[in-house]
C-alpha cells in the first residue's frame, strides 16, 4: 500500500516551512505528496496556488485536497483516511500554546494522531531539505527501540548517519520498564563497565533495526535531555530529531518536546510509542 505524507496549508508563509520537508520525505519513501488546504472554501487551482503564496509548478506531482470547516478535525480526518499517514506541519499552526512553542492546530493533532508527526520551525523557511544525519536520543528502553523501528530504513534510504544520544539526567532514577538498559552512574569519567555498555547499548539497537557500523554514532551525555538533544543536534549538524514519546502533552511530562522544539535546529519527528515487553 503507498504511504502518504500529509502537508497542511493554511495559506500563512510559515506554514510553508513544512512543504520542502515533506516533499523530500515523499521521495524518500516513495510515498504520495499530499497538500492539504484547510481554508474556509474550495478554490480553483491557480487561485490556490497564490493563496498559498506557491507558483504553480511547485505543486506538480502532489495530490491536493481541499477541505473546510474546523481544520483540527479536517486535519485528522484526512490523516485518518491515509493509513500510516505522516503528518509534516508547522508548529506556529494555528493560535500559540504549550508556551508559545505549538500552535493550537499542532497540539490538537499531537494529542490524536496516531501515525509519525513531524514538525517544522517556522524559520527554516522554503530552503531545500535534505536528510544527512538523524538524532535519535534513547533512553535505554525497549519500547523506545520499538517505536523507532523505522527510522533506520529511512536513514537508510536517504544514505544517512543516524546518531544515538543517550542522556544520563542527574537524580533521575533508572527506567522501570523491564529490558531497559541505563547508561552506567558515572557518566563523566572512563569507567570499565562503558566499553561493555556501549557495546550491549548498540547491540540491541542492531538486533531491532541493522545499521552499517559506518553510519551509526553514539553519544553519552549528562544534563537535562531538552537542553543535550538541542545542543547535540546543532552540533552534529543534524538534518531531523526523533522523539519517542507516550502521546500525551500534560505540562509535567511535555517538558523534554517543549524544549526541543523551542530551540531545535532542525525538524523534529514524533513517534509514539507503548511499553513492549522485553
Amino acid at each position: 500500500m503507498n504511504r502518504s505524507i500529509l502537508v497542511p496549508l493554511d495559506g500563512s508563509t510559515h506554514a510553508l516551512s513544512a512543504l520542502p520537508v515533506g516533499r523530500e520525505l515523499a521521495k524518500m519513501e516513495d510515498a504520495t505528496l499530499q497538500v492539504l488546504y484547510l481554508g474556509p472554501r474550495a478554490l480553483p487551482p491557480a487561485e490556490l496556488a497564490a493563496q498559498l503564496g506557491l507558483a504553480p509548478g511547485d505543486l506538480r506531482g502532489a495530490v491536493i485536497d481541499q477541505r473546510a470547516g474546523d481544520p483540527g478535525q479536517q486535519l485528522l480526518r484526512a490523516a485518518a483516511e491515509q493509513a500510516g499517514a505522516t503528518l509534516v506541519m508547522c508548529t506556529h499552526a494555528g493560535e500559540q500554546t504549550l508556551g508559545g512553542v505549538l500552535g493550537e492546530l499542532g497540539e490538537r493533532v499531537l494529542g490524536e494522531a496516531t501515525g509519525p508527526v513531524v514538525l517544522v520551525r517556522p524559520t527554516r523557511g522554503v530552503v531545500q531539505w535534505q536528510l544527512r544525519n538523524v538524532l535519535l536520543p534513547h533512553d535505554g528502553t525497549p519500547s523506545t527501540s520499538w517505536a523507532i523501528h523505522e527510522v533506520a530504513g529511512l536513514a537508510s534510504r536517504a544514505g544517512a548517519t543516524l546518531t544515538v544520544l543517550h542522556v544520563a539526567e542527574p537524580g533521575k532514577a533508572p527506567p522501570a520498564e523491564p529490558g531497559s538498559l541505563p547508561a552506567p552512574r558515572y557518566v563523566d569519567q572512563q569507567q570499565h563497565e562503558w566499553p561493555a555498555w556501549a557495546n550491549e547499548f548498540l547491540g540491541r539497537l542492531g538486533s531491532v533495526f541493522p545499521i552499517p557500523p559506518e553510519k551509526l554514532r553514539l553519544f553519552v551525555a549528562r544534563g537535562e535531555p531538552g537542553p543535550e538533544i538541542v545542543r547535540r543536534a546543532a552540533a552534529s549538524n543534524c538534518d531531523l530529531i526523533v522523539l519517542a514519546w507516550r502521546g500525551t502533552l500534560a505540562p509535567a511530562r511535555a517538558a523534554v518536546i517543549k524544549a526541543v522544539l523551542r530551540e531545535a535546529p532542525c525538524p523534529v519527528m514524533l513517534l509514539r510509542t507503548e511499553v513492549h515487553p522485553s
